[in-house]
């Protein structure tokens, strides 16, 4: 699972809510009888085809289909219930940028050819680096990964990837993301 917010891309997600009336007192005991509405980034609202269920005190969870999360971007969820205030929640899969495309940055040896593990890996929108988009660490294989070992996501353009390790020395690459 990725940042809280985050749904995993083309697979089932669970989230977990508290349905309040209009006082903010959690209502309990609805057990599926609310209503959950889906927006896939941006799209019009959807009723729910996943699975509710109840927890206890007012708390109540919803396991999203794979097919609710196929989509890159923002999701909207709304929940109504009788006699109480309807909740909105915002969660994203993947990226918010709904044309961010997945970029595979390797980075190897120039002398062995072999990858180099452990590398900081920054990409930016400048060459002094002054604009971040995104940062990671090259993994077993040299290959660019963020905390939650995703591959970068960036919209389409140019930029310049620089790279940190004790002990080598890197120039700063300008990659094309299209």
């Amino acid at each position: 699972m990725g940042y809280p917010g985050t749904w995993e891309l083309g697979q089932q997600n669970l989230i977990t809510f508290v349905i309040v009336n209009a006082a903010m007192v959690e209502i309990p005991g609805l057990g599926v009888a609310f209503n959950l509405f889906v927006s896939k980034a941006g799209g019009a609202f959807a009723p729910s085809a996943g699975v509710k269920a109840e927890i206890s005190n007012g708390w109540y969870r919803y396991l999203s289909t794979a097919a609710e999360a196929n989509t890159v971007g923002p999701i909207s969820v709304y929940i109504t219930a009788a006699g109480a205030i309807q909740q909105n929640l915002e969660y994203v899969v993947v990226s918010r940028v709904i044309n961010s495309i997945e970029f595979t940055y390797t980075v190897t040896n120039i002398i062995t050819g072999l990858p180099i593990e452990g590398v900081q890996v920054f990409f930016s929108t400048d060459l002094a680096g002054l604009n971040v988009v995104w940062t990671g660490v090259t993994d077993t294989f040299g290959v660019a990964r963020d905390a939650q070992n995703n591959l970068p996501r960036l919209d389409p353009g140019t930029y310049f990837v620089h790279s940190q390790k004790a002990g080598f020395v890197f120039a700063v690459d300008t990659e094309i993301v299209s």
